[in-house]
């Protein structure tokens, strides 16, 4: 069920999906940010793990809960659905054996801080996420109809008892909003329901708050690659096209550049030139995105922002059209030196924002 809606069928076990949306996000964002750290910057590993450390211990309570309270009582009452039951055990034992791997490499990570280490954890990253939607795909489909048809509502109610009671207090909130972030407000108005009122009134005043500030600090960068790379993206392509359109059409092209004049017969080979030059930047683009060499990106597009500046400068400088010189090359300027911007920026700042 990996559009993340709730069928209409489901009742008592509707809270189920609010909750795996939030593990699904957490678990793709946490390889993103570790992916996006610079190698020697202890205090965002830190800060990194730390918070990979509270997902793990939530997901660790959340799956043994079901373990201990969810999957006998079913066992005890399916005959020809006990296979998907018994699937669930095997899928939630092959999601632990990589929190074990992770909790180990981001110990080591966050000592280190090292190029290699992040590495590491990022792969294992990616394979924990894989098992995890797995299970949380073959659950949603599979495993809560059938719950619905053979628990109570109480009985299946246990499993949040548990994990209430299993998970340090101070931990608590920072749960609840990762469960809550991408709810919807009826979805949240229910999950908040079945909480306590003085759980509920500690949420709403400070609860909420607190989670989206830290938040915001902790995916910050993360976020700002993502512009970056973005329009990045956008510029490669964008040149790349330019650039076989003065290689295919040179003289079809040429007058769309903004000067008034180009050449023409045997000198239109300069138009040819240039697209071979504007093909290359756009291809430097690519290799660069391809390599995940975000910094270098950064560097590359702030120096690629000099070539848009001085075609707007060259036009304006030959009386040609003023509107393409700002509305085309101005503009690419601007977003080129954003991105390159974004891009350094992103990759060195600290994690003193953390």
């Amino acid at each position: 069920m990996s559009n993340d809606t709730i069928p209409a069928a489901l009742t008592f076990t509707r809270s189920m999906i609010v909750i795996h949306r939030g593990l699904r996000r957490e678990s793709r964002l946490l390889g993103e940010l570790v992916a996006a750290t610079r190698p020697g910057d202890r205090a965002r590993a830190g800060a990194l793990t730390a918070h990979l450390s509270d997902y793990l211990l939530g997901l660790h309570n959340h799956h043994h809960g079901e373990d201990e309270l969810i999957w006998p009582l079913l066992l005890s009452r399916v005959d020809l659905d006990a296979d998907v039951v018994l699937r669930m055990e095997a899928q939630h034992e092959k999601v632990a054996a990589t929190i074990g791997r992770l909790r180990e490499l981001a110990g080591t990570w966050a000592r280190t801080a090292d190029a290699g280490d992040r590495d590491a954890l990022v792969a294992a990253l990616a394979e924990h996420r894989a098992a995890l939607v797995e299970h949380l795909d073959d659950e949603e489909t599979n495993l809560l109809p059938l719950a619905e048809r053979h628990l109570t509502e109480a009985e299946w109610n246990t499993q949040g008892d548990h994990f209430a009671e299993n998970t340090p207090k101070s931990k608590v909130l920072t749960f609840l909003g990762i469960v809550l972030e991408d709810a919807t407000p009826q979805e949240r108005a229910e999950f908040l329901s079945a909480l306590p009122a003085p759980a509920r009134a500690i949420w709403r005043l400070y609860g909420r708050r607190h989670h989206a500030n830290r938040m915001k600090r902790l995916r910050q960068d993360v976020r700002t690659f993502r512009t970056g790379t973005a329009i990045a993206a956008l510029t490669g392509a964008g040149i790349t096209y330019v650039g076989l359109s003065y290689i295919i059409d040179p003289l079809g092209t040429a007058p769309g550049f903004g000067l008034p004049a180009w050449p023409s017969g045997d000198a239109a080979a300069w138009l040819n030139v240039k697209g071979v030059r504007d093909l290359g930047t756009g291809l430097a683009v690519f290799a660069l995105l391809a390599a995940g060499k975000r910094e270098a990106l950064g560097w590359v597009m702030l120096a690629f922002s000099t070539i848009a500046a001085g075609d707007m400068l060259t036009i304006l400088g030959h009386h040609g059209s003023k509107a393409t010189a700002f509305g085309v090359h101005g503009a690419t300027a601007a977003a080129v030196l954003a991105s390159g911007l974004l891009l350094v920026r992103a990759a060195r700042r600290g994690a003193s924002s953390v």
